[in-house]
This record gives structure tokens, sequence and C-alpha cells, in this order.
């Protein structure tokens, strides 16, 4: 379809997926926080009850089994960033994709 026969709200949604898409780096997984005590008796989490906490990447089915990856405090944001972006695109994809649907329901009822 030409720029032309789309609405305001179809090159909106195009353009704010061509800007999403242009960073380049997204990952199509969710992210959990565990916490945890590791064991060992002499540390805080079990004196103090203060648990250890890790975040981890937990993907996608692949060969039939999730994937849950330990991810360090110093990727916790970037990461946070990447699968946040990946469910920008997700999003921006099913509004574009009703969009086309309606489209394509209007032109069959007016035949």
């Amino acid at each position: 379809m030409k720029k032309t026969q789309m609405t305001r709200r179809e090159k909106d949604l195009i353009s704010r997926l061509s800007r999403i898409l242009g960073y380049s780096e997204y990952i199509h997984a969710n992210l959990t926080t565990v916490a945890r005590t590791c064991g060992n008796a002499n540390c805080r989490c079990i004196r103090e009850g203060k648990k250890h906490v890790s975040m981890y990447l937990t993907t996608i089915k692949k060969d039939g089994e999730r994937k849950a990856i330990y991810i360090p405090k110093n990727l916790e944001e970037e990461t946070r960033a990447m699968a946040e972006r990946y469910f920008k695109i997700k999003e921006t994809l099913e509004e574009i994709s009703d969009i086309n649907l309606k489209r394509l329901l209007d032109k069959k009822d007016a035949k």
C-alpha cells in the first residue's frame, strides 16, 4: 500500500516500528527475578533472611525446552530494555495487523 493511502495512525505506527527496529537489539524473552538462599550457613541469606536476588532471562521454547539464562547485575538494565523493545515491536505489529484486517473486511463487505 502506498503511504498516500494510509491513515495518519498507520503512518505513525510504521514510523514507530522503524525507530524500534533501528536499535537492532531486542530479545524474545521474559525476565524473571528469583530470590533464594545459597545454603552457606554463615551467609546473611540464612542468618538475616536477606535472600540473594538474581535476574534470569527465560527464552522461548527451543527444541522442546525453555532456557533460563542468568543475567549479571551489570547487564540487567540493558537486558530489560532489549526485552521491552521486542514486546513494543510485537504490540505495534498487532495494531498494524488489526488495521489491515479491518480494511480487508471492509473491502469484503463492500463487494
